[in-house]
């Protein structure tokens, strides 16, 4: 601190900085972000003329591999490095102008080193901001992509046609043919190197690029072209290196087992056949000057790839809007699977109350009972202590068809054995349970299996007594763990005793009451069917002779699985992931 005493006032007391504690300049930060955007702007340029050099030595007239970088790099970069596209899109060109200037002259070269990705712009900043090109970040449009596709390679064909009639010796006839043949080549290069990008824009996650490679070779789609695609076009191939008149059948040809690729998988293996199609037929059709015979083949390639890519995308959203369902059925069943076990709960809620109430009830009429035992006779003590007791078994069985209570108290099996036997036993139905495997105690399978099955086991024993008088039932519950997927087979049968009088010995009137002890909702089998179906399970009835057999096949299904949802597109237009 530095203390300043004025004459005749008061200290005023100045803070005295460090040289390093000097407060930088607001416009310092500024000049910092310029500087990386400078720094990003550079990369940009210097990628794109290693990209281009790469790349150039490949093209040619037949594939013009350079359109279909210069198209990729202005639908995956933002607009702020276009300058940059534009710079680097002029160097290239101008070097490869000069180097072919004494050959075609200067006009030539002035107008051949025009950036041809500045021409490109205006259509792709009205596909991307007006057109919806990209609807979401995961989504593309395929008309649009397309008419992007058409329209480049259009304007691209009349600036490269323009500059060869600037040309002193162009070599060639300026005809409409040459127009034709500079658009069907970039229109090709642009159908084969443009969905490439999109796939790289739709697939890309940070961190997992290799993770995604190794998914895509071990996939079917990797598979299926290794053993079908590339052998046909490698035996294609040789015969159309062979023949003299019949290549741009054979080159159709090409294209055959592309189109089942794409049938069965979508837009993604129209891409990867088309380009493998592509590259092939090239390689075949190595012409330096425009041919008949070789714009045919062109215009073959170009018409296919594009039918193909339309019937994939229109392949895929069809996949989508199956998935889409698949994904919707799986939610309703989950909140079909919810519902029946937040309706057991409440079930076994009221069974609880009741049960309290009815211990609260029995100390009230123990202790009323007992206040007024000296003013009552004995003969209607004892009946109101009956009509009491009654009440409350009454009340108690209430309780026990809401929810039983050995299956509060113990497990499944108790429930299975204690309540269901006990209400077979007083209709007079001989019943035998038997339990095996693992997986019915606590935790082993999930709560709303073990509700499912106790429900099943009810419903089907009415239903059997219901369609027949059996004087025998016998209960089997198994539990089946195949590797990480467990299964549950619950099977009631019900079957005639030996002879006529012991199919009739029943307790009248009790048979009819199963439905209300057991708390059934007499069901029939398709109603038990989609019961079944809730856990991705089957029911098999079979009647022979004398008996009745109802079995389930229930899957455990973990009511905490994570599902893949994803943002599904109208189906009506050819949108795909």
């Amino acid at each position: 601190m530095t203390t300043v005493q004025p004459p005749g006032g008061a200290g005023l007391v100045l803070n005295s900085f460090h040289p390093r504690e000097v407060i930088p300049a607001r416009g310092q930060g500024m000049w910092k972000r310029h500087g990386w955007s400078m720094l990003w702007q550079a990369t940009v340029t210097v990628g794109y003329l290693a990209l281009y050099a790469l790349i150039r030595p490949l093209s040619d007239a037949h594939w013009q591999l350079t359109a279909g970088l210069r198209l990729g790099l202005l639908l995956l970069l933002p607009y702020r490095y276009w300058l940059a596209l534009v710079i680097a899109d002029t160097a290239a060109s101008a070097y490869q102008s000069y180097l072919d200037a004494p050959r075609f002259g200067v006009p030539w070269a002035i107008a051949s080193s025009l950036p041809l990705i500045a021409f490109a712009m205006p259509v792709v900043w009205l596909c991307r901001e007006k057109l919806a090109l990209f609807p979401s970040r995961r989504l593309v449009n395929f008309p649009i992509l397309l008419l992007c596709a058409l329209l480049v390679s259009a304007i691209w064909s009349l600036v490269k046609q323009g500059a060869m009639v600037l040309a002193k010796s162009p070599g060639v006839e300026i005809t409409p043919m040459i127009l034709i043949y500079l658009f069907v080549g970039a229109y090709v290069a642009l159908l084969t190197t443009i969905p490439w990008v999109v796939i790289a824009k739709l697939d890309y996650r940070p961190g997992t690029p290799w993770k995604r490679l190794r998914g895509f070779i071990q996939g079917s789609l990797a598979l299926e072209a290794a053993g079908l695609l590339i052998p046909m076009q490698l035996i294609l191939s040789w015969l159309a290196f062979h023949a003299n008149e019949q290549k741009p059948v054979y080159c159709l040809f090409m294209f055959m087992p592309v189109a089942w690729l794409t049938l069965k998988h979508g837009w993604r293996a129209a891409v990867l056949g088309g380009t493998f199609v592509v590259a092939c037929i090239c390689v075949l059709m190595n012409y330096d000057t425009p041919d008949p015979m070789v714009l045919q083949v062109q215009a073959i390639i170009a018409f296919a790839i594009t039918c193909l890519i339309a019937m994939g995308a229109r392949i895929s959203a069809m996949h989508q809007r199956e998935e889409r369902e698949r994904i919707d059925v799986k939610r309703a069943m989950r909140l079909a699977r919810q519902s029946l076990y937040v309706g057991e709960m409440r079930l076994r809620q009221a069974s609880e109350t009741l049960e309290h109430v009815n211990g609260e009830l029995q100390l009230s009429q123990n202790r009323l009972l007992h206040r007024f035992q000296v003013m009552l006779p004995a003969n209607e003590s004892r009946m109101y202590s009956k009509q009491a007791a009654t009440l409350r078994d009454k009340v108690q069985q209430i309780a026990a068809t809401m929810h039983p209570i050995a299956w509060r108290r113990k497990d499944l099996p108790a429930a299975l054995r204690e309540n269901i036997g006990d209400v077979l036993n007083a209709a007079g139905i001989a019943y035998s349970y038997q339990i095996r495997g693992r997986g019915f105690g606590f935790g082993m399978h999930s709560s709303n299996l073990h509700t499912a099955i106790y429900r099943l086991a009810c419903e089907s024993v009415v239903y059997i007594c219901t369609h027949m008088r059996c004087s025998h039932l016998r209960l089997t519950l198994r539990g089946v763990e195949i590797g990480d997927h467990r299964l549950v087979v619950l099977r009631v049968e019900g079957a005639l005793g030996s002879s006529a009088f012991g199919a009739l010995l029943f307790v009248e009137g009790e048979r009819d009451r199963l439905a209300q002890k057991l708390g059934a909702t007499r069901l029939e089998l398709v109603e038990l069917k989609d019961h079944a179906n809730l856990f991705n399970g089957e029911l098999h009835t079979r009647i022979k002779g004398d008996k009745l057999r109802l079995t389930f096949l229930l899957h455990d299904i973990p009511e905490m699985e994570q599902e893949r949802l994803s943002t599904m597109p109208p189906p009506l237009r050819l949108w795909a992931h």
